[in-house]
């Protein structure tokens, strides 16, 4: 019979249990009273099972009690399984996936988890279960979203450099031509928005694609905005169409809200009714020209998609007058939600810009 297992005496018994209400770990207390109930003269069958294991539990408990403290009372990790591909090979298939499958080749024309094991199986000579492959994507910090339109005329150099240093160019620009003026930084687009519906996401059955209500008319009506990022405030007005001669009406309104020693620094896309010899510009506002086919560089475009996720799909507007209404509800909820318009513009690279 092995020889009785001493308990270490560092923590009396009511230091073990004082321990044990606040370790906030369940399995961790319930050994500490344990080991509390075994010092006191409790047998050790009897400490175990008023502490809900067996006794072989409880020996281990005190030889880890006795050899780490109270640390040894937590479970230890559990091991896991080892990856199918190398480090190395997982940032050779990040690198596949972001490239993207040829289709003359792959047979696809976006990555499924069935190609990607195909290719797994082809290129690393290793078998996995396109079930895993997802797993193994997740793992990697990967998830299978809706890809953004990209033109294929875009220019990546053009747009880091109006995010890194041509937007702060422009505001320093904007601060020498009019001193003493405070310069407030408004990104400006518009948004159609009609009987030509939208889907968006919605819960449903799992298996089953949800139904969703969309209108195939043709009656529309337009959404002006502008957005400062800092404050979170905006000024918006709906118009029926748009022209250079409906953008002087924008400008002009805008032009009111701002303050006698404010002014306007508005970034906005390269559209036809944005330029032109009969745009009339206000005194109290500069507008500077974001990188052709570049949406990403005005978070505008983030707003638009809130509201048609949020507020303005899954609906059948009956005439431009309803349509109206909807847009001016819509942009009412957004504007009442306090800090909704700067977690939804104050993008990281803005912040970098006015810092």
């Amino acid at each position: 019979m092995s020889a009785k297992l001493e308990i270490s005496t560092e923590r009396t018994p009511a230091d073990l249990r004082s321990w044990a209400r606040s370790c906030g770990n369940g399995r961790a207390a319930a050994r500490a009273y344990a080991i509390a109930n075994a010092l006191e003269g409790m047998t050790r069958a009897e400490a175990a099972r008023l502490a809900g294991m067996e006794r072989q539990a409880l020996r281990d408990a005190v030889i880890r009690y006795n050899a780490e403290g109270v640390a040894g009372l937590f479970d230890r990790p559990k091991g896991h399984r080892r990856e199918w591909l190398t480090q190395a090979e997982q940032a050779i298939l990040a690198d596949t996936v972001y490239r993207g499958p040829r289709p003359e080749i792959n047979g696809v024309c976006t990555w499924t988890c069935e190609a990607l094991a195909i290719w797994i199986s082809e290129r690393f000579g290793k078998t996995i279960h396109p079930d895993s492959v997802g797993r193994l994507l997740r793992r990697m910090g990967l998830s299978r979203q809706k890809a953004r339109s990209v033109h294929p005329k875009k220019d990546p150099k053009a747009q880091e450099h109006f995010q890194k240093r041509g937007l702060r160019n422009a505001l320093k620009t904007a601060a020498e031509a009019h001193p003493g003026k405070q310069i407030r930084l408004f990104f400006q687009d518009e948004a159609r928005i009609g009987q030509k519906g939208r889907l968006c996401h919605r819960w449903w059955t799992k298996g089953q694609r949800p139904p969703g209500m969309c209108d195939q008319r043709f009656d529309w009506t337009y959404l002006f905005a502008a957005a400062d990022p800092v404050s979170g405030e905006a000024f918006a007005l709906v118009l029926p169409t748009v022209s250079i001669k409906v953008m002087n009406v924008f400008l002009a309104d805008f032009s009111k809200t701002l303050g006698e020693h404010e002014h306007a620094l508005m970034v906005l896309d390269g559209a036809g009714w944005h330029r032109g010899g009969s745009l009339t510009v206000p005194d109290n506002i500069t507008l500077i020209r974001q990188p052709p086919y570049a949406p990403e560089c005005n978070p505008v475009e983030r707003i638009w998609l809130f509201l048609r996720e949020r507020l303005l799909s899954l609906q059948v507007w009956p005439d431009q007058e309803t349509i109206i209404q909807a847009c001016c509800n819509a942009w009412n909820a957004l504007a009442s939600e306090p800090g909704r318009i700067q977690s939804l513009c104050l993008q990281p690279w803005v912040k970098k810009v006015i810092s």
